[in-house]
């Protein structure tokens, strides 16, 4: 049997519900104490991203190790790293940039390079009317991006790299507009499945 759930039951009434409205983000530091969250976000926002490409085992897998507590926690004890957590609500996580010492082995990399190594964000705030510190209007993921590159100009960086998959358009474009250029390419494997990333390079 398929039930149709746009319609209501017979003799009832149908009252579409409305979004409810966004919730102001500020953004702040994020602290070893902030492990947890990050690994929640971190999980959440893969999965959100690439339901289309790698399958279920793959995507468990990779979020335990790359997304655990612990090793944001390893992260966050390197003198490199600079995160930034978008929070709404009571401090409820919803987004970051994560900013450390480049991890390209396959890419030369300069001594005065940081690597935006995430900057992840809930879909629900990508919207343009979402508050950000205050300012409506400013997009979250323009606002995550702006405070990484300021972490990486008084760590004294000179030069911003990111990687992101070759198929993620909408980041594509995003990098593009922010003034970042493709200056390489690497494959990686998560799990079976082959991947690739253009990297992004800054001047700063």
């Amino acid at each position: 049997m398929t039930i149709d759930l746009t319609k209501p039951a017979e003799g009832a009434s149908y009252q579409a519900p409305s979004e409810p409205a966004r919730e102001p983000v500020t953004l702040r530091s994020a602290s070893s104490a902030d492990a947890a969250a990050l690994a929640l976000v971190g999980a959440a926002t893969f999965l959100e991203a690439y339901t289309w490409m790698l399958p279920v085992a793959d995507m468990i897998e990779f979020t335990r190790t790359a997304h655990s507590k612990e090793r944001y926690e390893e992260y966050l004890a390197q003198p490199s790293t600079r995160i930034t957590l978008a929070v709404t609500g009571q401090d409820v996580p919803v987004g970051y940039s994560m900013l450390v010492a480049p991890e390209m082995p396959e890419f030369d990399v300069e001594p005065e390079d940081s690597e935006l190594k995430r900057i992840y964000l809930l879909s629900k705030f990508r919207k343009p009317e979402t508050e950000v510190m205050g300012q409506p209007g400013v997009r979250v993921s323009q606002a995550l991006l702006t405070a990484a590159i300021e972490d990486a100009r008084s760590a004294g960086s000179k030069r911003v790299l990111l990687g992101t998959n070759d198929s993620n358009e909408r980041a594509i474009r995003f990098y593009k507009r922010e003034g970042f250029e493709i200056v390489g390419k690497r494959t990686f494997t998560v799990g079976v499945q082959m991947c690739s990333d253009f990297i992004f390079a800054k001047a700063i």
